[in-house]
């Protein structure tokens, strides 16, 4: 287990500077919902193919610009259930997927001083995790545009299982000027989706790029704990090195 996730480690370093050179890259600026603070940012470095990320790199960084943590993301396997590799190197909190023979590997770790959590899952045959949300809106676009509701299983990494959510349009509003589609991505279940709430994604109004996300974040703070934040992202032809 631990050669297998030192080889994806390496793997994730290596790749960046394949990553870098994208041509499709953006920035997200991550704000606290309560406090309306900066308090981190993320650099995308994405290959697309057919429309779709085929691979992604992030690299997070606190207000001060200091690297906290990266992730790579793979879709080769799956368009919406990636191998990913999440790690936090000042909190100690990872996150890492892959897929072992019929059955899809996860490993998770709150914080540095809390053991760590490893299954092997079963996955469902239409299932969906980390940054693969966003592919499936641009997949099923004009789909949720003219109303659809979808109902898919959602890895959740700290509960090491699927939970059923379901993915709608809930309206068009209009944010400074620009217009905005509204996809709501929340549990099914009513008593789960009290407790966890919905995550608002807000993408231009005619086709599936995203501008804004709010709601519960992959990322934790100091006590493991994830942020709660709005996300604003913009397009940037040049992000900063590694």
């Amino acid at each position: 287990m631990f050669a297998r996730i030192t080889l994806l480690f390496i793997f994730s370093f290596m790749s960046f500077f394949v990553y870098a050179e994208s041509e499709k890259t953006r920035i997200g600026y991550a704000y606290d919902k309560q406090t309306k603070q900066l308090v981190y940012t993320e650099d995308h470095y994405e290959n697309y193919v057919d429309g779709l990320i085929l691979t992604s790199r992030v690299i997070y960084r606190d207000p001060s610009d200091k690297i906290i943590a990266s992730k790579t993301v793979d879709f080769t396997n799956n368009k919406f259930m990636p191998e990913f590799a999440l790690q936090n190197t000042e909190n100690g909190h990872k996150e890492i997927t892959r897929y072992v023979q019929s059955e899809y590997e996860v490993l998770f770790s709150k914080k540095e001083t809390e053991s760590e959590k490893q299954a092997s899952l079963n996955y469902p045959d239409d299932g969906i995790s980390d940054a693969g949300f966003d592919n499936f809106i641009i997949k099923n676009w004009q789909q949720l545009a003219a109303g659809e509701v979808f109902k898919r299983d959602f890895l959740i990494p700290s509960m090491m299982d699927f939970i059923k959510f379901r993915i709608y349009q809930y309206e068009v509003i209009d944010e400074e000027g620009e217009s905005l589609r509204l996809i709501n991505i929340e549990p099914d279940n009513f008593l789960i989706r009290a407790f966890a709430g919905t995550t608002k994604l807000y993408y231009e109004k005619d086709k599936p790029k995203l501008k804004m996300f709010d709601g519960v974040s992959n990322m934790r703070d100091s006590n493991g704990e994830n942020y709660k934040v709005t996300i604003r992202y913009e397009e940037s032809k040049k992000l900063a090195s590694y």
